[in-house]
């Protein structure tokens, strides 16, 4: 089995709650898009980071469905682990900086895919609602209601 990091970014002050995601630390021990994929896909996290050049903040990010060339939480916590002024990913070249226990990222607007927010008339409806296929082409949907 390949060796990864578990981080939870955008997490509370006691370190609970956030976003999972992991992170293969060495990239190069799988090189091939399958194997990425396959392996994104088995871990099940919201994403997945390989770091392909740790001086340089080279990383590739994967989801269980999908080869996004952006993604907030992921680069967030490859930010915080690699601890670089910069990452790239297949979107470009985005500014990253630490500051004590926090950390931030720099990218552009224009990287985000497009979402669908809808309104619901309850908190009770949203909590009903199956989780949707991250196909690719399809947007995120955000749910929201107050």
């Amino acid at each position: 089995m390949t060796d990864y990091d578990v981080l939870r970014v955008f997490c509370g002050p006691r370190g609970g709650y956030g976003n999972e995601l992991g992170v293969v630390r060495d990239g190069s021990v799988l090189p091939e898009d399958g194997e990425r994929q396959a392996l994104a896909a088995k871990l099940g996290f919201g994403a997945t980071v390989f770091v392909d050049d740790p001086e340089r903040g080279a990383i590739d990010i994967r989801t269980p469905a999908r080869h996004p060339a952006f993604a907030g939480h992921p680069c967030v916590g490859a930010a915080w682990l690699l601890d670089v002024p910069e990452l790239t990913t297949d979107a470009g070249v985005m500014g990253a900086r630490q500051d004590g226990e926090f950390c931030w990222i720099e990218a552009r607007a224009d990287w985000v895919p497009r979402h669908t927010l809808q309104q619901y008339a309850s908190a009770a409806e949203v909590d009903g609602l199956a989780v949707p296929s991250m196909r690719e082409g399809e947007p995120p949907r955000y749910a929201w209601a107050w």
